[in-house]
């Protein structure tokens, strides 16, 4: 009996690591795009003849 008790209570602990795993990997995406998105705007004020990656 047991058994069955501590592997009921370990599957109680699966939706919070679920949520931590989200929450790192959409903060992770999160950053990711903002990164991107100010680059881009950052990239639009260098001057065409400053430009080294066109």
């Amino acid at each position: 009996m047991s058994t069955t008790f501590d592997v009921a209570q370990a599957t109680g602990t699966w939706p919070f690591v679920a949520a931590a795993w989200a929450v790192v990997f959409g903060g992770m995406g999160a950053y990711a795009l903002v990164t991107v998105v100010r680059g881009r705007r950052l990239s639009k004020q260098v001057p065409p003849e400053k430009r080294r990656w066109s």
